[in-house]
């Protein structure tokens, strides 16, 4: 049921402003908000997606300039990626025949596992909405993806998880890679490749596929100014009637750190979990104990 009014003991005075409504919320809606998927801006974010920025706005070229982003799992490529796409999202022009076309400036796909060219390309098909056989030969499959590519006014392709590929030969996934800087030179689309640590092996193939994708590497957090000033904005946007104080809280933002390794996605998997334990154990804020409840 609905709290009427708002708990005249609440005293968080970090919540976000625009977030205030929620406190007036039953717990369970109070714990869905919680749940969400939610972006926090924060300096490394923000220089890699500039760099994204900057490929797709080079000009057209017969040999495009991609990258290889790399890390731990649970350390941001992911979510990175997808705050790139939502801001490129898909739309509609109208060609000169008067027809409306589908346009997707970007086309993000997870690289399926296996080093089967045909299968890559398939799901790069599929995540533009253009159905395909499975045993269509590769070099149709590559004849439709460019013709759809151009109609579609695609300028740049992302490819996650793309250590994926490396389940198979070493001579299949060197074939792959081909495939894949075949793909972008024959379209001129540049395309980022994203990963863990194992992704390196298969860009690293040759000197032209490493230059064609330069690695960069998204690495793990420091327990510093910059780490708990993330996890201060990010309790900024938890609806707890209390206020946590994280960002002073220097034994809980140890624990914190350790726990997560400093990987991005587990701190906030953790802060999640433990902001539900929170609110259902009545203390409406982050403590150790609640720490140590989404630990166990």
């Amino acid at each position: 049921m609905e709290n009427d009014k708002m708990d005249n003991t609440v005293t968080n005075n970090n919540l976000a402003p625009q977030l205030y409504k929620y406190l007036h919320m039953s717990d369970e809606k109070r714990i869905e908000f919680i749940q969400r998927d939610k972006w926090i801006d924060y300096p490394l974010a923000n220089k890699v997606l500039q760099k994204i920025e900057d490929i797709f706005n080079a000009p057209i070229s017969i040999r495009p300039k991609g990258m290889l982003l790399y890390g731990e799992s649970y350390n941001g490529k992911t979510a990175i990626l997808k705050k790139f796409c939502r801001a490129h999202l898909p739309g509609e022009y109208t060609d000169e025949d008067g027809d409306i076309i589908n346009m997707i400036p970007v086309v993000y796909v997870e690289a399926p596992p296996s080093s089967e060219e045909s299968r890559i390309l398939s799901a790069i098909l599929a995540s533009i909405g253009v159905s395909v056989k499975y045993n269509e030969k590769v070099h149709k499959k590559e004849e439709d993806l460019l013709y759809y590519l151009k109609l579609m006014q695609t300028k740049l392709i992302i490819i996650d998880e793309i250590h994926n590929v490396l389940h198979g030969a070493h001579t299949k996934m060197t074939q792959l890679m081909a495939s894949l800087k075949s793909l972008s030179n024959k379209s001129g689309i540049p395309m980022i490749l994203a990963g863990t640590e194992n992704a390196l092996a298969a860009v690293t193939i040759d000197a032209q596929t490493k230059s064609r994708f330069k690695p960069y590497e998204l690495k793990p957090w420091e327990n510093d100014e910059t780490f708990g000033r993330f996890v201060a904005t990010f309790e900024a946007m938890l609806p707890l009637k209390n206020a946590s104080n994280l960002y002073m809280n220097k034994k809980l933002l140890a624990e914190l750190y350790a726990a997560s390794g400093g990987a991005l996605g587990e701190t906030l998997n953790i802060l999640q979990t433990a902001a539900i334990a929170a609110i259902r154990n009545k203390n409406e804020k982050i403590t150790i104990e609640e720490i140590q409840t989404a630990l166990s």
